[in-house]
């Protein structure tokens, strides 16, 4: 070992360890050679420090972590150093020395009279000799070419971490490794050796998998909800394409124009508005109104209709080109569009369409989008229209029109490209998400959409008028459903304005 068990009680005693990281229960120092440091178990000093150091609003640490803390620093079985040390030792036998790089390349154990059990390993440090970021840091300042990176090598760690059965929950602890070849690196510095659960089921292969499945995708939400760095949107940046439709005389001229106005406070970067309409009367300047695309011919239905939608895919349509967003007239925006511009490029993006809260108890959401905002490549996506040409007339596919537009038009571009779904959060429903469950939307009126939330889809009952008068018993003389009531929703007004 590099150090001696005296040596380092004396920099501890004198404080001439830099603490370069804390946890609820122990505290990583870097030691004077700059390869390697020392995790152990917080002083009592630190204890008394709360559990974010530094910051200005001092949380005190959890009874919980304090009394582990005292009782389990000298415990050697118990000890976390002391589990990590020797779960390492079973990962170093069973996995092949590539996947094995991901963790420390040294560790030893170490019996320090003040601290307890504690460990010395090799310091991860960037080719630069920096301190590498967590992969939520890095992940938060990089842009969406950089996102793309760390998202493949997320997913491959992810991957052989299931594959071979690794008891590892935190996904949060990962972080990101600058080498000398410009490359990003994922590493392992903290790993959690044995689960919290309240039986031991640390052996069995199939709850490692399945507990680090879940921890990661869990994680991979949260990261996927975090919009790029701002800096990084700017005046400068291509111009995107916004695009709308509106027929008939149920919804006005008053929609597309506050659904511009939502669009122009939460863009930053420069798009050109297209509505596509029959109608352009009382539209504002900044709206460029387009007439329907040509009928396709779709039997037994007048048009414009619901697969309208599809024609807009077309190759030249409107002269669109590029990244394409296409919204609702009767969403509502609360937040930032342009993650949904950066949100993997290239891939068509939808968000899933939501089905009742009982029918996805016990089996996964079906592979269909809602089409209430989705994403496209415009110019470049006109197999998803030649689909839906080639198709429509088919004896043996009229089968898959039968639940309307949204599942044909998942399925066209599920068979042209790659379908990405929205984060969930990102795109909200205002009857699922919204409505307090029957029956206590008949005692509070619908919540706030979440700081996530960018878009609010008001799909079918009720709509944003209903919603902000109330939608009661009876609406125009017609029963409503006991759990789509609500009481007049006046948050609405903050977002659909001019």
């Amino acid at each position: 070992m590099t150090y001696t068990a005296e040596e380092i009680e004396k920099l501890l005693a004198a404080g001439a360890l830099m603490r370069i990281g804390m946890g609820s229960r122990r505290a990583c120092y870097r030691l004077p050679d700059g390869k390697h440091c020392l995790k152990c178990y917080r002083s009592d000093a630190e204890i008394e420090e709360g559990k974010y150091p530094g910051s200005i609003v001092v949380k005190p640490l959890a009874a919980g972590a304090s009394r582990e803390i005292h009782h389990c620093r000298f415990d050697e079985r118990r000890n976390t150093c002391c589990q990590e040390y020797r779960y390492w030792l079973e990962l170093k036998k069973r996995l092949p020395a590539d996947m094995m790089a991901m963790f420390p390349a040294t560790m030893e154990q170490v019996y320090l009279p003040s601290r307890g059990w504690a460990l010395v390993e090799e310091l991860v440090l960037n080719a630069d000799g920096s301190m590498p970021k967590k992969i939520a840091e890095e992940w938060s300042l990089s842009d969406p070419l950089q996102r793309n990176a760390i998202l493949a090598s997320f997913n491959a760690i992810r991957n052989e971490i299931c594959g071979k059965a690794v008891s590892f929950y935190d996904p949060q602890t990962i972080i990101i490794q600058r080498c000398a070849d410009g490359l990003l690196k994922l590493r392992i510095i903290d790993f959690e050796p044995v689960s919290r659960s309240f039986l031991p089921l640390d052996k069995i292969k199939i709850f490692t998998r399945l507990k680090a499945k879940r921890r990661f995708a869990r994680f991979l939400r949260v990261l996927e909800s975090v919009p790029p760095a701002v800096s990084k949107i700017n005046q400068d940046s291509p111009r995107v394409n916004v695009l709308c439709l509106k027929w008939g005389t149920y919804y006005g001229p008053e929609y597309v124009n506050r659904l511009y106005a939502g669009v122009r406070r939460n863009l930053k970067r420069p798009f050109r508005f297209v509505c596509v309409t029959d109608n352009p009367a009382g539209l504002r300047p900044e709206v460029e109104a387009v007439s329907f695309p040509e009928d396709p011919g779709v039997i037994g239905r007048p048009w414009p209709n619901i697969f309208v939608k599809l024609c807009l895919f077309k190759n030249g349509f409107a002269d669109l080109n590029g990244p394409t967003l296409f919204l609702d007239v009767d969403v509502c925006i609360t937040g930032s569009l342009d993650k949904f511009f950066d949100y993997r490029p290239g891939d068509f993006c939808i968000i899933h369409n939501w089905v009742e809260r009982r029918k996805s108890l016990f089996r996964a959401l079906p592979a269909i989008g809602n089409s209430s905002c989705f994403r496209f490549d415009a110019g470049v996506s006109g197999a998803v229209y030649e689909t839906f040409l080639s198709m429509k007339d088919s004896p043996g596919e009229r089968w898959r029109f039968t639940k309307g537009s949204q599942k044909f038009q998942t399925f066209a571009m599920m068979k042209s490209g790659h379908v990405s779904w929205w984060p969930s959060k990102w795109v909200c429903s205002f009857k699922r998400h919204c409505i307090p469950l029957f029956p206590l939307n008949k005692i509070f009126a619908p919540w706030r959409p979440s700081k996530q939330s960018a878009v609010v889809a008001f799909h079918g009952q009720p709509d944003m008028v209903q919603a902000l008068k109330g939608y009661y018993f009876k609406a125009n003389g017609v029963p409503v459903n006991m759990h789509l009531t609500c009481k007049p929703c006046s948050w609405i007004e903050d977002y659909w304005h001019e």
